[in-house]
């Protein structure tokens, strides 16, 4: 009997939290957010674009948050269920465990996880816009506040978004 790596068996459990940062670690390096002089070359489109932002700017709108829990209960639900808490193999995408994996990451990073590893049974599925609305969705859901824009689909841009449990001081 083949014991490989079943939805919920600890070889599986194992993999995603081996396989999860090093494609976070991997999809961070070839967009360049992973690089020297602070995470940006000198003279590249990133630094010419200016200062990091932060989510707490309202980097998502009400309408993209509103798209993104439709997509989130029909894509995402399964395994991380309505309430966002997890089912104990996925994990919670609200509170200290959202906090835990993605603070001092960017929304490009985060971006980059999701589409490569989710839904799990068909990663990359998704269309970039499902994604972004996703996100969206988990910002609004951590009681990050929306702004007039959407999320970017621009990958220089989504680097630029950083993730904080609290807003920068003043």
């Amino acid at each position: 009997m083949n014991k490989g790596l079943r939805l919920g068996s600890w070889p599986y459990v194992l993999a995603l939290l081996v396989l999860v940062p090093v494609t976070v670690f991997v999809a961070s390096a070839s967009s360049g957010a992973i690089a020297s002089a602070g995470g940006r070359e000198p003279g590249s489109a990133t630094e010419l674009q200016g200062s990091k932002r932060s989510v707490w700017e309202g980097v998502y709108s009400e309408e993209q948050a509103k798209r993104g829990e439709m997509a989130y209960q029909q894509e995402c639900s399964g395994c991380h269920l309505a309430d966002l808490l997890g089912d104990g193999i996925a994990p919670a995408l609200v509170g200290s465990p959202f906090y835990f994996r993605w603070s001092e990451l960017s929304v490009g990073d985060m971006f980059n996880a999701v589409r490569t590893t989710m839904p799990q049974g068909a990663p990359a599925s998704l269309s970039t816009q499902s994604y972004l609305d996703i996100i969206s969705y988990l910002f609004k859901a951590n009681k990050l506040p929306a702004g007039q824009s959407e999320l970017p689909a621009e990958q220089q841009q989504l680097d630029q978004i950083m993730i904080a449990e609290k807003p920068p001081q003043e």
